[in-house]
């Protein structure tokens, strides 16, 4: 890591926390590996120290971030067995951002499910909830990358840097969401 303790190595831009009122610079990678899964290249980024810290940041809107949790059909089934609940009453229907089809509701800016700083569909959240502080583009039909959400987690910069086992896990999970949902990901 640079002389700042960033995760990141390069500038992207700077936000005001009005809380602490304090200036923060989020960074961006500048160095990408990749690896193959089948056949497809997935580019991941080199260098970021995360954990997670149990803020619940990623489960809310922040002073410089509207947090958008896109869900996939089968997710939105998941978590109606889970909990009981019709998915008209924890989701909207989300059609801008295919395979994604629907959208998660917040009171409050904060997702209907985190109870107590806490999620209560843990064992059934969807995938945008698994990546964070990481989401998966996908830039063709044989390339795929993970790049850092605009917000900045709290738990970047701490911990050992994470692996390509890491991010290889990430994309087994995404490759499975998916091809339930019916993408073909041509592998």
């Amino acid at each position: 890591m640079g002389r700042d303790s960033s995760p990141y190595t390069t500038p992207v831009f700077r936000a005001l926390d009005l809380s602490t009122r304090k200036v923060t610079c989020t960074r961006r990678p500048d160095r990408w590996q990749s690896f193959r899964y089948l056949r497809v290249a997935v580019d991941y980024p080199t260098g970021i120290h995360w954990k997670c810290v149990c803020c619940a940041t990623c489960c809310q809107n922040t002073s410089t971030h509207e947090r958008c949790v896109r869900i996939l059909p089968q997710e939105v089934s998941r978590i109606c067995l889970e909990t009981g609940l019709k998915s008209q009453e924890f989701s909207v229907r989300f059609a801008d951002s295919p395979p994604y089809t629907h959208e998660m509701r917040k009171s409050n800016g904060k997702c209907l499910f985190l109870q107590r700083g806490a999620c209560s569909i843990y064992n059934v959240r969807p995938i945008t909830c698994v990546f964070y502080p990481f989401f998966l583009n996908r830039n063709d039909d044989t390339r795929f990358r993970f790049e850092l959400t605009p917000e900045r987690c709290k738990g970047l910069g701490l911990a050992s840097e994470l692996s390509k086992e890491y991010f290889r896990h990430l994309f087994t999970i995404a490759k499975q969401h998916l091809e339930l949902a019916g993408e073909d990901l041509v592998l």
